[in-house]
């Protein structure tokens, strides 16, 4: 028997498996941070209420896996809600997994995905996805997940004399520096607006086909404004049908300072999304930043382009997809077409 950090590993100690509860808060948060370190993603009570607790399409299934009384290992699916037209398909994101670095190798991450997928296939969810890393993806393949494809990804550069140079020397993803600033409202401070809700709000009735997030005020709120430990600024133009919001992060890659449009949340009428175009040409500007990042999401390709967005191939992280329940008439998500995704729609988080 060897003893490490207090976990004694007896290969005949049973594993059982179990719904997550409120007293396992303080296990969870550590089994984490043993397994993954604290990096980008916060490891705090916070975070974790934000984002399994008060999301507004309703609290993460998690599972633990508990061997003589202590935690080693953690399987959570965030739920998500996406629409087509009138329709709305009930969703969950393979999101924070973890295995106890002294009971790894013993299939702990595959029995808590698989037995958190049948039970989300029980209650009825569409489907699960992710966007799993290249190391990671293989693992959810052979679990039976499909490689959609990756999203569209738009950039506007402007500084490509240095974002160019930045590429030769390899620095582009290097270690993350200190983010610019940003000349432009908080999210926080600009999404609780009453002008600015009404935009959203009658943006998130448009009629779409593709797969995508109703962008509500409810929505925005919860994502941009009150989540921890993040930055969000936002950006609104016109009014009532006419109006368009832009919601940005920046960030810093090494000696690449970029900004990301995380959702651009705009109407039908022409004019709504000639504000959104306006938009997109400000958030390029509003921070000291070498090149703006965007998905097409709710806007058409044609609308990136005249903001002065090009389209890069081949780029951005995979989506997966595993289909739980067929709904009829319904698009394949294992189409990449049948997806409309924006970066607030993939950040991981």
């Amino acid at each position: 028997m060897v003893r490490s950090t207090g976990i004694h590993l007896v290969s005949d100690v049973p594993i059982t498996l179990r719904p997550a509860v409120p007293a396992d808060r303080d296990g969870i948060r550590g089994l984490m941070k043993a397994s993954l370190g604290e990096g980008v993603i916060p490891r705090t009570d916070a975070f974790w209420a934000w984002k399994h607790e008060i999301n507004p399409f309703g609290p993460s299934p998690v599972l633990v896996a508990e061997a003589d009384g202590v935690l080693v290992g953690l399987r959570a699916f965030m739920r998500w809600t996406w629409w087509t037209g009138d329709r709305e398909f009930h969703a969950v994101r393979a999101v924070d997994t973890a295995t106890h670095p002294d009971w790894q190798g013993r299939g702990i991450f595959k029995r808590l995905t698989l037995a958190l997928r049948e039970t989300v296939q029980a209650e009825g969810v569409s489907f699960v996805y992710n966007t799993p890393n290249d190391q990671s993806r293989p693992g959810y393949l052979k679990m039976g997940w499909t490689a959609v494809g990756r999203p569209s990804i738009w950039v506007r550069p402007r500084r490509p004399v240095r974002l160019l140079g930045a590429y030769l020397r390899g620095l582009s993803g290097g270690k993350e520096g200190t983010p610019p600033e940003v000349e432009a409202e908080s999210a926080g401070a600009h999404l609780l607006q009453p002008t600015v809700r009404a935009i959203a709000d009658r943006a998130a009735g448009s009629p779409r086909t593709a797969f995508h997030t109703r962008r509500t005020a409810e929505y925005l709120r919860w994502r941009y404004a009150v989540i921890p430990d993040f930055r969000y600024h936002a950006l609104s133009k016109g009014e009532g049908d006419d109006g368009a919001i832009v919601v940005l992060r920046t960030r810093r890659r090494g000696a690449i300072a970029e900004i990301r449009i995380c959702d651009v949340v705009v109407g039908q009428t022409a004019g709504a999304r000639r504000n959104a175009v306006s938009l997109l040409r400000d958030a390029a500007r509003v921070a000291d930043a070498d090149v703006a990042i965007a998905m097409p999401g709710s806007i058409d390709g044609a609308s990136m382009a005249m903001a002065g967005y090009l389209p890069v191939p081949n780029v951005g992280p995979v989506l997966t997809v595993f289909p739980l329940n067929e709904a009829s008439g319904a698009p394949d998500p294992l189409v990449r077409s049948s997806w409309r995704l924006s970066v607030g729609d993939l950040e991981l988080f």
